[in-house]
């Protein structure tokens, strides 16, 4: 008796090991294959780990490579990202996050002429977006960016580097409301913000080749 004991409880902790590594996955890859093809360029993360338990985790090492054209490597950094969802959902028509916390995000402005990556990225979003729907939906209950920076690099009329802060950006209910929204109509959403805040902090740096760009953009 206490050998089959012993063998139900170990086949329960393998099913339990197994069940979460499948979910760490299946967050990982599409959050890469949404990302990659909504951005039109290579998003990854490094690892994910969510509890199967509590839904609460972080999200390692995500990154937005620049579309092609532009110098720098990436346009979007972050270390950390911590998340509290409902784990079962992924598995239902709507994707359920409760919390979404983006601390101390680094941001990669580029400034050519006419344009920058990050309009670059955004249209490329808005695009994708428009054209098809996921069949997904997502609720995101807060989402918050705070401490974020924005490094900014243009090679207009000389080599020129600065770096800014960027304003916190705070969301609430997205996706919710009487009609469902779909994944990638949330995180068009998310970018907009993201985007608008990174290049409203750019458009106040002291680099005047960079500050006059993207000014018009919010005149």
């Amino acid at each position: 008796m206490k050998k089959l004991l012993a063998l139900l409880l170990l086949a329960v902790v393998l099913v339990f090991v197994i069940a979460t590594f499948s979910i760490d996955r299946i967050v990982k890859n599409n959050i890469e294959a949404i990302g990659s093809e909504m951005s039109g360029t290579v998003v990854s993360v490094d690892r994910v780990s969510i509890s199967l338990l509590t839904g609460k985790g972080s999200i390692y090492g995500f990154q937005v490579e620049n579309p092609d054209g532009y110098a720098q490597d990436l346009a979007i950094s972050i270390h950390d990202i911590r998340i509290s969802m409902d784990v079962w959902s992924i598995f239902t028509e709507e994707i359920i996050i409760h919390e979404l916390f983006v601390e101390s995000p680094s941001v990669y402005v580029e400034q050519q002429i006419p344009g920058n990556n990050l309009q670059t990225l955004l249209n490329n979003v808005n695009r994708a977006t428009a054209e098809h729907a996921s069949d997904k939906g997502m609720i995101i209950g807060h989402f918050l960016m705070r401490n974020g920076s924005a490094d900014l690099y243009t090679e207009i009329g000389g080599e020129r580097t600065a770096t800014v802060e960027i304003a916190e950006v705070e969301l609430f209910d997205i996706g919710r409301g009487g009609v469902q929204k779909a994944v990638n109509e949330v995180v068009q959403e998310i970018v907009q913000d993201v985007v608008e805040q990174s290049l409203r902090a750019a458009a106040q740096s002291g680099v005047e080749q960079i500050r006059d760009a993207i000014r018009s953009l919010f005149d």
